[in-house]
């Protein structure tokens, strides 16, 4: 988490006021590609500016600083399925994570790699929480009808609490 975050976290702020959807099983990297690019191209419209972070929360809790990204960078990440995985943080369960400076949502993932040879052998993982406070937090529902079967409907903070790997 950023500092910022992790501040929000703690007091259930947005984006920690209302649901998360995350996957299931785990997924390969077309079926995480597939998901960004869907959850991509519905966020950017309403929010030009976007942030980046890798995302420690779950691998030991270290807190980071965040640095400004665009939606131009991030299509490029889901290019294909090796530039998403050439995305990844080489650490396991450190996520990439975006947000809005609004702090309206945060989007995670995560690819661990199962075979440094074969990035076809990677799992990878999903979460995005929003705000209910956001016309836009109806994504959440957009993807899980869009995914049926791979994503799950939780409460954020109970998600991002249970998650603590620090």
């Amino acid at each position: 988490m950023t500092p910022e975050l992790q501040k929000r976290l703690e007091s259930s702020l947005p984006p920690f006021d209302g649901r998360c959807i995350h996957n299931i099983d785990e997924l390969n990297l077309s079926q995480l590609r597939d998901i960004l690019a869907f959850a991509f191209a519905s966020l950017e419209p309403h929010f030009p500016s976007v942030t980046l972070f890798h995302d420690w929360h779950e691998h030991d809790g270290f807190i980071v600083a965040a640095q400004d990204a665009s939606w131009i960078s991030l299509t490029a990440i889901i290019e294909n399925e090796r530039t998403l995985y050439e995305s990844r943080d080489d650490d396991f369960a450190v996520r990439i994570a975006i947000y809005s400076p609004t702090f309206d949502w945060l989007l995670r993932y995560n690819i661990d790699s199962n075979d440094e040879s074969d990035y076809n052998t990677a799992s990878c993982d999903f979460d995005l929480s929003a705000s209910p406070r956001i016309g836009s937090a109806n994504i959440l529902n957009e993807l899980c009808n869009r995914f049926p079967g791979m994503l799950a409907d939780c409460e954020s903070h109970s998600w991002f609490t249970s998650h603590y790997g620090g």
